[in-house]
C-alpha cells in the first residue's frame, strides 16, 4: 500500500492481502495464542506493581515516613 494513498484515506480494494503478505509467520498467531501472551503480560506487570510498592514501602521505613498522622 502507497503511503500516499492511507494519508488520503483511500484503501485499495486488496489493501488486507498487501498487509496479510508483509507479515512474519511469527506476527500470524491464533486469538488463544494472543490471550495467552496478554495474560502473561498482565501477570508481569501486577508483579512489577507489587515489586513496586515493596520498595516504596522500604523507602519510606528507612525514611523514617512510614508512621503518618490521619
Amino acid at each position: 500500500m502507497r503511503e500516499k494513498d492511507f494519508d488520503k484515506g483511500c484503501f485499495s480494494a486488496g489493501w488486507s492481502d498487501e498487509v496479510e503478505h508483509t507479515m512474519t509467520p511469527q506476527q500470524r498467531k491464533d486469538l488463544a495464542t494472543l490471550l495467552l501472551e496478554l495474560q502473561d503480560m498482565k501477570k508481569d506487570f501486577e508483579r512489577i506493581v507489587e515489586h513496586k510498592t515493596r520498595l516504596d514501602n522500604l523507602w519510606k521505613f528507612y525514611n523514617g515516613d512510614l508512621l503518618v498522622e490521619n
